[in-house]
C-alpha cells in the first residue's frame, strides 16, 4: 500500500522524499496501513466548521509510493510521530469523515449496533405512523362530522351557527386554544419542545453531560407532547405535527436509551453516547413514519441542529445510525401496515409532463433571487416572533408560579387562539399547517380549498376575504393570502402553542411566490413552478437551516409528473443561498443553537 507523510508549517518534504505528489492548502489527507481515509478541514474552510477558534498551521501532503524507489522510505518514524498529533487535530472539527474497518481510528463508530437503531427505528415509526392516524381521525370529527351534523339538526340552539355557520371556525379554533392553553399551564407547564431537542443536541459534547438535559422520565413527556400538538393542529391552528414529531422520536429514543443501558450495566460515557444517538434514530423513525418518506427524515433531524449549512459534531457522529433507524421504519410501515399503499408524491407543480427547459441564466437568476427573497421572509418572521412574544409576555417568567399568573397566562393564550380564529374566518385557506391543503397553495388555488383533504365546505367560507375555491385573481390577492398565513403562524408560534413550521412556511412560501410571479408577469410554464418551489424551499430554510431535507421533502412529495430534473437546480442554488443570506441579515435565528 502507499504510504503517505504530512509536513506542517513546513515548505520542504522529509529526506527520505523525493517530491511532493499533492499540495493542498484547505485539506491534510493521509492514508494510514491501507485501511483509513481521513479528511481533515483546516483553516481555510468556513470557520463554522472549525470546533477551536485557533488556527491551524499551514498543511502541506507529500509522500511517493515506495515501490518507485526500489526500497521502503523511513516513513514508518513519521507515521508514528504524526499519527497522535492528527487524532488532535481532527478532535477540533465538526467534519471528520472516515471510511475504516479498524474501530480504533474512529473512536465513535462502534457505540451502538445498526441492529438496536433499527429496532428503534421501527418503534418510532410506529408512533408516528399512529400519531398520523389519530390527526386524521381528529380532523374529520371536528371539522367534518360535527359540523355536517350541526348544519342539519334542528335543534333550536344550532340556529346560529346554522345562520352563520363560518362562525364554527371562530368557535373551534377558540376552544381548542383554551383546552391546550389550559392543559399546558396546568398540567404540563414544562413540555419539552423542539427548541429544547436542538439546543441540547447542536451543544459540542465535551463533558458527555449535556444528555442529563432532558426530562428524567423522558417517557411521560412524550404522551404530553403529542397529545398537546395533536388538539393545536386540528383545532385549526397553523402549526403542524412534524416538529413535534421530531420531539416525541428524541424522548422515545432517549427512553429506550436508558432502558437499554440500565439493563446491560452501561458505563456512564456510554450511556451519554448512547443516548445522543438514540435521540437521533428515534428522530428520524417518527418522522420517517409520520411523512411515510424515506431518507428525508433523518436528514432534517440532523441537519436541524447545526445553526449552519452542515451537520452539528453529534449528527455527523450518527448519521449511519440515523440512516438505519429511517430505513428499517420506512420498511415496516410501508413492507407491513400498508402494504399496498402507493408510492410516491401528490403535490402537483406543472399541469402535464411534457418536456421542457429553463435556461441556466434563469436558473441563476431564480435561486439567487428567490434564495435571498426567503431569507427576508425567514429573518422577517422569526423577528415578528421574537416581537410578538415580548409583547404578550412582557419579560415576564414563561412559567407561571401563582393561580393569579396561571389563570393570566390561560386568559393570553386564548386570546392568541381569538385572533387567528379572526384571522381564519376572514382567509380560511391559512387554517391547518397546510400539508393536507398545500396543493390549494402549490398551483395558486386552482385546487379549489375545499376539495383537499383538509378543506372545509364551502358554506363555511362565506366570510373570506379571498375566495378559497377560486384561483388567485391578482397578485394582491395572493399577497393578502401570504401575509395572513406568515401572522397566524407567527402568533401560534409566539404564543407558545405547541406545533412545527415546516409545512405552513412552505405553504406560505407558496403564496408569497404566486404573488411575486403574478407582479412580475411571468407565464413560463415551466418558470413559474420552479419559482413556486423555489420560494417555498427558501422561505423554511431560512428558519430552519435544513437545504439538503427540504429539497427531499419537496421532491419526494411532489407528483409523477413534476418535472423535478428541471426545477431542482434552483431550488437547491435557493436553498442554500436562503441560509447563508439569513445568517448574514441576522445573527439571531428561530431555534436556540449551544454552538
Amino acid at each position: 500500500s502507499a504510504h503517505f507523510c504530512i509536513s506542517a508549517g513546513s515548505q520542504q518534504s522529509p529526506p527520505t522524499m523525493k517530491r511532493p505528489l499533492y499540495s493542498l492548502s484547505s485539506l491534510v489527507l493521509f492514508i494510514y496501513q491501507g485501511q483509513s481515509l481521513v479528511v481533515l478541514p483546516t483553516r481555510s474552510l468556513s470557520r463554522g466548521l472549525l470546533q477551536s477558534s485557533s488556527p491551524l498551521p499551514s498543511t502541506r501532503v507529500v509522500g511517493t509510493p515506495s515501490f518507485q524507489h526500489g526500497r521502503t522510505p523511513d516513513s514508518t518514524s513519521h507515521l508514528q510521530k504524526w499519527q497522535s498529533s492528527s487524532n488532535q487535530y481532527r478532535s477540533r472539527f465538526y467534519g471528520l469523515y472516515s471510511i475504516t474497518s479498524d474501530s480504533s481510528v474512529n473512536d465513535d463508530s462502534d457505540e451502538v449496533p445498526l441492529t438496536l437503531a433499527m429496532a428503534v427505528g421501527v418503534i418510532t415509526s410506529l408512533i408516528g405512523f399512529l400519531y398520523a392516524k389519530c390527526m386524521g381521525i381528529g380532523f374529520k370529527l371536528l371539522w367534518k362530522y360535527i359540523p355536517s351534523h350541526v348544519l342539519r339538526s334542528t335543534n333550536p340552539m344550532f340556529k346560529l351557527l346554522q345562520q352563520y355557520p363560518a362562525s364554527y371556525i371562530l368557535l373551534t379554533t377558540t376552544l381548542g386554544g383554551l383546552v391546550v392553553a389550559t392543559l399546558s399551564t396546568l398540567y404540563f407547564p414544562n413540555l419539552f419542545s423542539a427548541h429544547d431537542f436542538v439546543h441540547i443536541l447542536s451543544e459540542k459534547d465535551d463533558n458527555g453531560e449535556k444528555m442529563a438535559k432532558f426530562p428524567d422520565k423522558a417517557r411521560n413527556h412524550l404522551m404530553q407532547v403529542m397529545t398537546l400538538s395533536l388538539l393545536t393542529s386540528i383545532s385549526g391552528f397553523s402549526l403542524g405535527p412534524e416538529a413535534p414529531m421530531v420531539t416525541a422520536g428524541g424522548l422515545a429514543g432517549v427512553s429506550l436509551a436508558r432502558k437499554y443501558a440500565k439493563s446491560n450495566n452501561e458505563s456512564t460515557g456510554n450511556i451519554n453516547k448512547l443516548e445522543e444517538t438514540l435521540a437521533y434514530a428515534g428522530a428520524a423513525g417518527t418522522l420517517t413514519g409520520f411523512m411515510n418518506i424515506p431518507i428525508a427524515g433523518p436528514i432534517f433531524a440532523m441537519e436541524m441542529t447545526s445553526r449552519s449549512v452542515g451537520l452539528s459534531s453529534s449528527a455527523a457522529k450518527n448519521w449511519s445510525v440515523g440512516m438505519a433507524a429511517s430505513l428499517a421504519g420506512i420498511t415496516f410501515v410501508r413492507g407491513l401496515l400498508v402494504p399496498n399503499a402507493g408510492i410516491g408524491g401528490h403535490f402537483t407543480y406543472a399541469s402535464s409532463a411534457a418536456v421542457g427547459a429553463v435556461t441556466g441564466r434563469e436558473m441563476l437568476l431564480v435561486g439567487l433571487g428567490c434564495g435571498v427573497g426567503g431569507a427576508v421572509v425567514g429573518t422577517c418572521f422569526h423577528k415578528t416572533v421574537g416581537f410578538l412574544k415580548s409583547m404578550i409576555w412582557s419579560n415576564k417568567s414563561t412559567s407561571a408560579s401563582t393561580n393569579c399568573d396561571k389563570c393570566i397566562a390561560i386568559l393570553k393564550k386564548t386570546l392568541v387562539a381569538f385572533t387567528i380564529g379572526v384571522l381564519s374566518l376572514n382567509y380560511p385557506q391559512t387554517m391547518f399547517w397546510g400539508e393536507g391543503s398545500l396543493q390549494c397553495m402549490v398551483d395558486g388555488q386552482c385546487t379549489p380549498f375545499s376539495a383537499t383533504p383538509h378543506g372545509i365546505p364551502s358554506v363555511m367560507t362565506q366570510f373570506a376575504k379571498v375566495n378559497p375555491n377560486l384561483p388567485f385573481s391578482s397578485w394582491t390577492s395572493a399577497l393578502q393570502v401570504g401575509t395572513a398565513k406568515f401572522f397566524a403562524i407567527a402568533l401560534a408560534s409566539a404564543g407558545k402553542f405547541p406545533g412545527g413550521v415546516i409545512f405552513p412556511l412552505l405553504s406560505n412560501g407558496a403564496s408569497l411566490a404566486h404573488s411575486l410571479v403574478a407582479s412580475l408577469g411571468l407565464s413560463s410554464y415551466y418558470l413559474v413552478p420552479t419559482m413556486v418551489m423555489s420560494f417555498m424551499a427558501s422561505c423554511l430554510t431560512s428558519i430552519t437551516r435544513t437545504p439538503l431535507a427540504t429539497v427531499m421533502i419537496l421532491a419526494m412529495t411532489a407528483s409523477g409528473i413534476t418535472p423535478l430534473s428541471v426545477m431542482l437546480p434552483s431550488v437547491l442554488l435557493a436553498s442554500y443561498v436562503s441560509v447563508w443570506a439569513s445568517e448574514k441579515l441576522s445573527k439571531e435565528s428561530f431555534f436556540s443553537y449551544s454552538s
